[in-house]
């Protein structure tokens, strides 16, 4: 191969890059959008307080959600693996030799950083572990005194 034909080949990679990305961001927002929407309210009745969980309870929430997240990122990778990419084929590119497309782990992130629902549980867990860690460390100084 040429240098100039290995150069085409590295904008034709990048372009399939770009596409799969803007194909998972618009998958990823539309159903994330749903989900905090419609989904997560049918399935956590205690959504709109969570102020009062455990931190048991926001750690089960959340690893629920996350299992949510990765069947249907798995879905929806194996559903825009099927739209055609535009330049496969030329000068020899191969589309599904471009890891991006067969991976959902792009999506996956794409709808954990989206969901409003779970960056809220997130903050709510990392409030009530900071209160853990400092009435720990608040017992640790008094015992020192």
């Amino acid at each position: 191969m040429k240098l100039s034909d290995d150069i085409k080949l590295i904008g034709i990679r990048v372009l399939a890059i770009m596409y799969i990305t803007v194909l998972y961001v618009i998958f990823g927002v539309y159903i994330t959008y749903l989900l905090d929407e419609y989904g997560y309210h049918d399935i956590f009745v205690n959504s709109e307080n969570d102020n009062s969980d455990s931190i048991f309870v926001l750690i089960f929430e959340l690893s629920i959600m996350f299992g949510i997240l990765a069947v249907i990122a798995f879905i929806g990778r194996n559903l825009i693996q099927l739209i055609p990419f535009p330049f496969d084929g030329i000068f020899g590119f191969d589309y599904e030799s471009v890891r991006e497309v067969t991976s959902g782990a792009i999506l996956f992130i794409i709808m954990v950083n989206f969901s409003a629902m779970i960056q809220t549980k997130i903050t709510n867990l990392q409030d009530k572990l900071n209160i853990i860690k400092k009435r720990k460390y608040n017992h640790i100084v008094y015992k020192a005194n």
